[in-house]
């Protein structure tokens, strides 16, 4: 899948679950930190699983300072998850509409990949999957649904 393809699904979607190993693409990436600005002010939800890293806690701050949120609704969308939990996610993925009939799931490749695709569509069974262990986690850390 080409990356403008998944700028559409995330202009389209009513709610989007992302796990970030650096929060890269909602904080240093121009178009789709304008779609998550839009997004939100919409009245969209963001729910983001992301490692306790340095880095991580920095680009929270600057995604709070970008997006204009406060920190009570960046506590509520961000779960950050000790390094050894969060070693499975090891690229960034993205669930859109998780709890819809066309949920759609999306891996990010490494930057330097030698592939024509940016990102990777993911089957529907393993979506299916990656959604339950999304809440399973959120769930675990947060004790409420996502």
């Amino acid at each position: 899948m080409k990356l403008k393809k998944l700028l559409s699904l995330e202009k389209k979607a009513s709610e989007v679950w992302i796990v970030s190993p650096d929060l890269f693409y909602d904080t240093e990436n121009d178009v789709f930190k304008n779609i998550v600005k839009h997004n939100l002010h919409k009245g969209k939800k963001y729910r983001y699983i992301v490692p306790a890293t340095t880095s991580v806690s920095k680009h929270i701050t600057k995604y709070q300072k970008d997006q204009t949120i406060p920190k009570d609704m960046s506590d509520e969308m961000f779960l950050i998850l000790p390094v050894s939990e969060f070693n499975p996610f090891l690229n960034e993925l993205a669930i859109y509409n998780p709890n819809g009939k066309d949920t759609v799931a999306c891996l990010s490749v490494w930057k330097d990949a030698d592939t024509d695709d940016e990102v990777i569509k993911i089957d529907k069974e393993m979506t299916k999957h990656l959604v339950s262990k999304f809440k399973s986690i959120w769930k675990k850390y947060k004790r409420v649904n996502p």
